[in-house]
């Protein structure tokens, strides 16, 4: 009964060697990459209105989602390539490959870290982009392991800011300035660092 088994699926994986040509099996790890760089080209005609007035000040609202695709599009070619070059040889091999499994993944550290994703998402319109950003900042480092205040509070504060000009400055995104006294400070700091 299972040698019968085993021959229907031996025969099962012949039919399917058969149907597609053993170059065409290789070149199925560059199918990926290759349609992300065809996506990166065909989404923002559907992302975006053509009737967006342009702006004198700053990139504009779809710069950022722009230079993500364009970005992303120029990483899938340089993937491509890499994989056509891989199959040129025999002793290469594309670039995606199964995943090798780690034997010390921490279940615990992965579920702090997606409630901490998820309590920044709740805090944004409380507390505002911010203050919220350098606390996650923060305190993400805090639970990397990195325990100098002299480099944790710098990351945190640059990154902010950097932000802070990315997303408010250059892309013009109305990102969450917080309530109350929250918004106040987020005023003041968006003043402060030459953003409003």
């Amino acid at each position: 009964m299972a040698s019968a088994n085993q021959k229907g699926q031996c025969g099962r994986m012949s039919q399917a060697r058969g149907i597609i040509p053993p170059g065409l099996v290789r070149l199925a790890p560059t199918l990926l990459p290759l349609m992300l760089f065809i996506m990166a080209f065909v989404l923002p005609d559907h992302m975006f209105s053509r009737e967006q007035s342009t702006t004198r000040i700053g990139l504009g609202p779809a710069s950022w989602p722009n230079a993500m695709l364009l970005g992303l599009a120029f990483f899938a070619a340089l993937w491509v390539l890499r994989d056509i070059w891989a199959l040129g040889a025999e002793y290469r091999k594309p670039s995606l490959s199964m995943p090798v499994e780690d034997s010390h993944y921490h279940f615990g550290k992965a579920i702090v870290g997606l409630v901490m994703i998820l309590a920044y998402g709740w805090m944004l319109p409380v507390i505002g982009f911010a203050l919220d950003t350098a606390l996650f900042i923060t305190i993400w480092c805090l639970f990397a392991g990195l325990r100098k205040l002299t480099v944790v509070l710098p990351v945190a504060l640059i990154g902010t800011i950097a932000l802070l000009w990315l997303f408010m400055g250059l892309a013009l995104m109305p990102l969450p300035r917080g309530v109350g006294g929250f918004g106040d400070f987020s005023i003041w700091l968006l003043r402060a660092t030459g953003i409003y």
